[in-house]
């Protein structure tokens, strides 16, 4: 059980190193998200980067507390939820990063 406990805090700290990196190399001139686009116009790129690693931080937040308050017959089940969801996240993350990657080399080499 503590190897799957710590498979997942290696899977939360990889998800906020890819957040941190999606920021980074994001261009804005390629950007596609309206939502995203939405946000640097109302608060800006640098708080809206902010509010997106809180968002994972929040997420962490919510596993720490699902791990506390889950019935011992429970907690299985969470942490299964978890687990699926980071992987579905760090891959969604993967994508984008090496997207913005790309565009990134394109408009040096242009």
């Amino acid at each position: 059980m503590k190897g799957k406990l710590l498979s997942l805090q290696w899977w939360f700290l990889f998800l906020l190193y890819l957040n941190i990196f999606d920021i980074l190399v994001t261009n804005p001139a390629y950007e596609a998200n309206p939502l995203t686009l939405y946000l640097w116009g109302e608060i800006g790129i640098f708080l809206s980067g902010i509010f997106k690693i809180g968002l994972v931080l929040l997420f962490g937040g919510l596993y720490v507390s699902a791990k506390r308050l889950a019935k011992q017959t429970e907690w299985p089940f969470a942490r299964e939820l978890f687990r699926k969801m980071l992987v579905l996240l760090v891959a969604f993350y993967i994508f984008v990063v090496t997207w913005n990657l790309v565009l990134l080399v394109f408009s040096f080499s242009e």
